[in-house]
């Protein structure tokens, strides 16, 4: 029933009136729709019977917009602030001109009631399409995610990319990262992700190739999601990002599932920057999931070859627009007492597609060798690696 505050005296006044009044109104399950006031006017004169009008109706809202309809229009109607209340509630739920129909209301009064929920919606509508935005969703996508025509998607894009925000964007991008690294030995003391995940890696790493390699709006790609350090750099750099992960842990709903071995997601538009964090092979085996396609759990050859394949693939997109970096951080180890050097093999994948425009060393944040190892190494005098290799390649840069 849509009345807020009865008025006792206006119950009082109808007690004494009862033979005058009009039939109160029901529906079929005995729901008051109209007649409040009469209603409690007949308890208080201690009449047992009421005449009351049976209207059927077929929905809670029906039910609702016909109490408020009839409250609204005669009687003691509907104050304002109960109108505005409606009028608020209904706004983006009901057709307008059936609020304005409703509650008696005019156009102006209706804008005027709804104007902060209006102001509100606007906000939350514009920062929920540029989140999607920057997550790489088509303009299709947002559009049926939130429910407003692409053509509205678009010009809020456009708004997005021409607003004076952009230019404190790029001057923030201008802050280089707390730990720049101007040689190309990279140390980080430790891993600092918030989301634990084995083989995190520091995401200082990434925002140093973000600053060196990108620009704000840019889109990254990241197959190999893990704890999702890729997209928090990605948010603070205001870079768009478009993260998979053959098994997206549960922590990250942004994170899209996909296997890379069946090539690039079909709606991954053009990336500016691809970033590889690829699970080592055999070093990794079984570590994030038993699934074949796993290129933790792929033959050495079957691993080479996704890696060819991805940067095959990544050329090719990039013929759309001609530039485009390409990074992949990887390291060797040792199998049966053999040295395997994968970045070395990465790079003669990558190479037949992409020429190499830098290579970095990255020291592990953590002890890789245990006591035993290292006593092992200095009794058959060898030395033990300690460093990843992250290489970028380029095209058309």
């Amino acid at each position: 029933y849509p009345r807020f505050n009865p008025d006792p005296a206006r119950i009082i006044e109808y007690s004494e009136n009862i033979d005058v009044l009009p039939p109160i109104k029901v529906n079929q399950h005995n729901i008051l729709i109209d007649g409040y006031h009469r209603w409690k006017a007949h308890e208080t004169a201690k009449k047992t019977e009421i005449p009351c009008e049976v209207v059927q109706t077929e929905s809670e809202q029906e039910l609702l917009m016909m109490a408020v309809s009839l409250n609204a229009t005669h009687g003691l109607q509907l104050s304002p602030k109960e109108k505005r209340t409606y009028a608020i509630k209904w706004w983006n739920v009901l057709p307008i001109e059936d609020i304005l129909k409703s509650l008696s209301i005019s156009q102006s009064t209706f804008d005027t009631y709804t104007k902060d929920k209006r102001k509100q919606y606007e906000k939350e509508l514009n920062e929920r399409v540029r989140e999607l935005y920057m997550q790489c969703w088509t303009e299709q996508a947002i559009a049926d995610e939130v429910e407003i025509d692409q053509s509205v998607v678009n010009r809020k894009i456009v708004d997005i990319m021409q607003s004076a925000e952009i230019g404190d964007l790029h001057n923030f991008d201008k802050n280089a990262p707390l730990d720049l690294k101007v040689y190309k030995l990279w140390q980080f003391q430790s891993a600092t992700n918030t989301v634990k995940h084995f083989g995190n890696i520091p995401p200082e790493i990434i925002d140093n190739l973000l600053y060196y390699f990108t620009k704000p709006f840019d889109v990254i790609f990241d197959p190999f999601g893990g704890c999702g350090s890729t997209i928090d750099v990605c948010k603070k750099r205001n870079r768009r990002y478009y993260v998979s992960d053959l098994n997206p842990i549960p922590a990250r709903v942004d994170i899209r599932k996909h296997d890379i071995t069946d090539g690039l997601p079909n709606d991954l538009p053009v990336p500016d920057f691809v970033f590889l964090d690829p699970p080592y092979w055999k070093q990794a085996e079984g570590k994030y999931s038993d699934d074949d396609t796993d290129l933790a759990n792929i033959d050495l050859d079957e691993f080479l070859r996704q890696i060819r394949g991805i940067a095959k693939s990544v050329k090719r997109k990039w013929r759309e627009r001609k530039s485009g970096y390409l990074a992949i951080i990887i390291g060797e180890y040792k199998d049966n007492g053999k040295i395997i050097d994968l970045p070395m093999l990465c790079y003669d994948e990558i190479k037949q597609f992409l020429p190499l425009v830098c290579r970095y060393q990255v020291p592990y944040s953590t002890q890789v060798h245990g006591g035993a190892f290292v006593k092992m190494a200095k009794d058959k005098k060898e030395c033990l690696y300690i460093n990843r290799d992250l290489m970028v390649f380029g095209y058309g840069v």
